[in-house]
């Protein structure tokens, strides 16, 4: 029996609504916080013996906005927007490295007072969006430079950007390369014109072909493509014709996302045509064609929705087992401790999460007057940092050492976990997962139904396990697993 055989009887089983587990616990369960708050926390030394860190930028603004977009953005054709936005994230940076430069030392702060205190030096540094290359170079080169000012990069650091190829000539590439930048993802979503079209997005595949033959002589070492199945007028055969083309291309990493279509979360979304959206058979055939193509030239599958060629550091640390998940997805930095800039840009640091204002004029205000920005977080208690552990060793191994986790948490798993090990057998039944002594192993079925293995573990959600499992809607809206 072939794959696509063996997952259909189960869509309708498994295809509800949960969370995708970016982070443990889900952001709609954190609460409210405020800048003393946050700034206290920044203040308490590190648990981590040997961090790094990692620092987030998010740039918000687009110049049009893609129908099928579900990120926080601010559509403008203006630079000036961009640039008081800009000087109030300069000074958040600020405000939260006074606060780490005061865990152990009163000291002016400095690069070298921060990597002192947190013991950490920047080994990623990542800008996304919305539209990072939106900004002008010169905006981009005080943004970097304001950074290594504040924070203590190490060698050779991972510097990532995210572009939107319609927006980028050869001399801005050669900018970012002379910033630092070695890895570049770009939004390719689809090189068909009709899907193209369909969601508001046009951009030639030469374009684009251009762009990855210039990065690459530049030196980039890495290149990510952004793809989307699940958008208007999408059918596996013109999928199969992207992906060729991508192949063509040969990219470092890929992820290829599932469309969540929420147009009352995203008003926007309601300009697609609706009846032209591929049903969740065609869907999964999208997807599996999609897999067998990149599988068939060279790319290792990875966790949920990510690919990478078998020599490529994301793929090393797969096999490795060092692989971590975080709000940026998939990444290579075991240990980092992540500090996020700009509006509603989310930090994990120190086990603790917090999300800064989402309204533009009111996060400006928050930052202008000296204030950290955060509005909502949450202190991860024992339990949710088992769970956690729990959670992400699914979605990056695909499996569970009880023995690991015992000496990692004291705790004797089988024990401690027995309703939810009990609320897993119809899932071992169904195939999703094996499960004894030893641990919990997800099957190549299983790995397209992670979310669904999950939720059982998750003592958040607003249901009982089987409901977050199986058909039913929890309580707190989310996109659906198919």
């Amino acid at each position: 029996m072939n794959l696509r055989s063996r997952l259909e009887p189960l869509l309708a089983k498994y295809d509800s609504a949960v969370p995708r587990y970016t982070s443990y616990p889900p952001i709609p369960y954190w609460g409210e916080v405020n800048s003393r708050e946050v700034a206290g926390w920044l203040e308490q030394p590190c648990a981590r013996s040997d961090p790094s860190l990692s620092l987030y930028t998010h740039i918000p603004f687009c110049r049009s906005r893609c129908h099928y977009c579900g990120c926080f953005v601010i559509i403008t054709p203006h630079q000036e927007p961009a640039e008081r936005y800009l000087a109030a994230v300069h000074r958040e940076m600020e405000l939260v490295a006074e606060r780490l430069a005061d865990t152990n030392t009163n000291a002016t702060t400095t690069t070298a007072t921060i990597a002192t205190a947190t013991n950490a030096t920047v080994s990623q540094y990542h800008l996304g969006g919305g539209t990072p290359n939106f900004i002008s170079p010169a905006a981009m080169e005080a943004l970097v430079t304001k950074a290594r000012a504040l924070f203590p990069f190490g060698e050779n650091p991972e510097m990532s950007i995210e572009v939107d190829p319609r927006h980028l000539d050869t001399e801005e590439l050669a900018h970012l390369r002379n910033l630092g930048f070695n890895r570049i993802s770009l939004g390719v979503q689809d090189f068909d014109e009709q899907v193209q079209a369909g969601v508001n997005r046009i951009e030639p595949y030469g374009k684009v072909a251009g762009q990855v033959e210039t990065a690459r002589k530049l030196g980039f070492r890495g290149i990510n493509f952004d793809l989307i199945y699940g958008l208007p007028h999408q059918t596996r055969e013109s999928f199969a014709r992207t992906v060729e083309r991508v192949v063509t291309l040969r990219p470092d990493r890929l992820a290829l996302y599932n469309f969540a279509y929420l147009p009352q979360a995203f008003p926007h979304q309601k300009k697609m045509d609706a009846r032209a959206l591929p049903g969740a058979e065609e869907k999964l055939a999208i997807f599996l064609l999609t897999r067998e193509m990149l599988m068939e030239n060279g790319y290792l599958p990875i966790g949920l929705d990510h690919f990478a060629l078998a020599g490529d550091e994301l793929a090393i640390a797969y096999q490795d087992g060092s692989i971590r998940r975080n709000f940026m997805g998939y990444t290579t930095q075991a240990g980092s401790e992540m500090l996020a800039f700009g509006v509603s840009a989310i930090s994990e640091y120190n086990g603790r999460f917090w999300q800064n204002e989402k309204k533009l004029a009111r996060y400006k205000r928050t930052v202008e007057a000296g204030n950290i920005p955060a509005v909502r977080g949450m202190i991860l208690d024992p339990e949710d940092l088992l769970r956690k552990d729990l959670i992400y060793g699914l979605f990056c191994r695909g499996n569970v050492g009880f023995a690991d986790l015992a000496a990692k948490f004291g705790v004797d798993p089988k024990a401690h976990f027995s309703a939810e090990l009990e609320n897993l057998a119809p899932l071992e039944a169904d195939g999703l997962l094996t499960l004894d002594d030893s641990g919990l192993r997800v099957s190549d079925v299983g790995q397209f139904f992670l979310r669904n293995i999950a939720v059982v573990f998750d003592a958040h959600l607003n249901t009982g396990a089987q409901g977050g499992a199986g058909g039913s809607e929890p309580l707190v809206k989310f996109s659906r697993t198919v």
